[in-house]
């Protein structure tokens, strides 16, 4: 048995314990003990819902696509904006499940994703504000086994496929200056604790690791992201209502090194279409 096998196995047996514990809270102080020492030593950080708001149901149905929203409460504006989102996944083998460097050019710092679970665990959003302060929202989710959960139709298809990338935007049903960006590429997103069903041999990771976009020739918004995230990445986020000719560039890395780009234009009629760079 290979080293990295025994790893494996090692973290498939000790998530599979943590659901015969306690049902309210995750069974390990794993963010005191081992994920604020590492990213957040000697950081004063606020818990409550006032500066950002993480939404996730209480029991998943499918642990390899859990819903999350983060909501904020702070308009983006160059005095005050959350400039950093991280997602901390507690119980997850890469607790690190993404870093969100957001620009005062977003109106809102709103986020939505699908990511995977793989045990009983808190979920946990934590903004950092232009001025240095640190808030965290943080929620219980039950479910397991998400990232070893084998990925969802023809894994050779899939990864053919990848890098392929849709974007769309759809107004604002409360704000008509704003408009709901919907991006999503596809990518099996390999965690390395995922079985090969015909060979049952560990399928090696493989994962988007980087989403840059750009409005303009201007940042908007950097994902960092891991193998929390669940196949097919895909992100909501904000943006002030586009006018045509406007061009949203998006950048994607691989963990094994592959990068795709596209560019997309707005047409007279507020769609986008991707165009030849």
């Amino acid at each position: 048995m290979t080293k990295y096998l025994q790893r494996v196995l090692a973290l498939v047996l000790a998530t599979a314990s943590f659901s015969l514990l306690a049902e309210d809270q995750s069974p390990v102080d794993v963010w005191e003990s081992s994920i604020r020492p590492q990213f957040f030593k000697g950081v004063e950080i606020r818990e409550g819902n006032s500066v950002i708001e993480l939404s996730a149901p209480y029991r998943a149905e499918d642990a390899a696509i859990v819903p999350i929203t983060i909501h904020s409460k702070v308009p983006q504006s160059p005095d005050l904006y959350i400039r950093n989102i991280w997602l901390v996944i507690d119980q997850n083998p890469q607790p690190m499940s993404g870093v969100f460097h957001l620009t005062p050019d977003m109106p809102k710092a709103d986020l939505a994703m699908r990511v995977r679970v793989n045990a009983y665990t808190n979920i946990r959003a934590i903004a950092e504000l232009s001025n240095g302060e640190y808030h965290m929202s943080t929620k219980f989710v039950k479910a397991q086994g998400g990232c070893s959960a084998p990925a969802q139709g023809d894994l050779k298809a899939a990864l053919k496929r990848r890098g392929k990338m849709r974007l769309r935007l759809i107004p604002d049903k409360e704000d008509p200056q704003l408009e709901v960006a919907q991006f999503m590429i596809s990518h099996p997103n390999l965690t390395g604790l995922q079985l090969d069903q015909r060979t049952r041999a560990i399928i090696p990771p493989n994962y988007v690791r980087k989403v840059r976009f750009t409005l303009n020739g201007k940042e908007i918004m950097t994902a960092e992201t891991g193998i929390s995230i669940s196949q097919d990445p895909s992100f909501r986020f904000f943006l002030t209502s586009l006018k045509p000719g406007d061009r949203i560039e998006v950048e994607v890395e691989s963990s094994e090194n592959e990068r795709w780009v596209r560019t997309y234009e707005v047409d007279d009629k507020g769609k986008v279409k991707a165009v030849a760079t």
